[in-house]
């Protein structure tokens, strides 16, 4: 038997025992990687994971019980990313500490803008959204997906769309969450 028929019968039975044991058909380097193993590399708190498909660049501290989602970017090359305890941020998200927009329009007399990106303790970010540098997301918020973070999200919010707008509050009352939309 050949390398790449032992290498294609292992993944087979990896494949085979993530469907049957988690209803799951992954792509093949998430049968490999560890997503729990990928987090303590990232030196994440305790409890959290990231996904190997995920981008993870410079300076990105993650912290306690948070789960990064496949296919997500997080570019702290140009400013710092912090993630508080108990977030989530679904698969596609992007965060990124720069833009070159201003460089390219001068034909790189201007440099490109950068700055950090600080996302508090137990807040949700819903698929595909991007944040941009110099935003600080509250706790306790919910961003919709598909959303476009260009500017700070105060604490207890609920925000969509692009450019983001808050549209709703998180109620906390008893250990119950409400969440409260604002009528138009």
């Amino acid at each position: 038997m050949s390398n790449e028929q032992n290498i294609f019968e292992v993944l087979s039975k990896l494949r085979m025992e993530m469907k049957e044991n988690y209803n799951r058909v992954l792509p093949t380097n998430e049968l490999l990687f560890n997503r729990w193993e990928k987090a303590s590399l990232l030196n994440c708190g305790k409890n959290s994971s990231v996904y190997d498909t995920s981008v993870v660049m410079g300076d990105v501290e993650i912290g306690a019980d948070v789960w990064i989602g496949p296919y997500t970017l997080l570019e702290g090359l140009n400013g710092k990313i912090k993630i508080g305890d108990f977030c989530h941020l679904s698969s596609g998200v992007q965060i990124v500490t720069h833009d070159t927009v201003k460089f390219v329009l001068t034909s790189g007399r201007e440099e490109a803008a950068k700055g950090d990106v600080i996302i508090k303790n137990n807040t949700y970010i819903g698929g595909m959204s991007i944040i941009t540098k110099n935003v600080t997301i509250g706790h306790h918020c919910v961003i919709g997906a598909n959303s476009l973070v260009n500017k700070n999200i105060p604490d207890y919010s609920i925000a969509f769309g692009t450019p983001v707008k808050i549209v709703g509050k998180v109620i906390m009352k008893d250990g119950e969450v409400e969440l409260q939309y604002f009528s138009e």
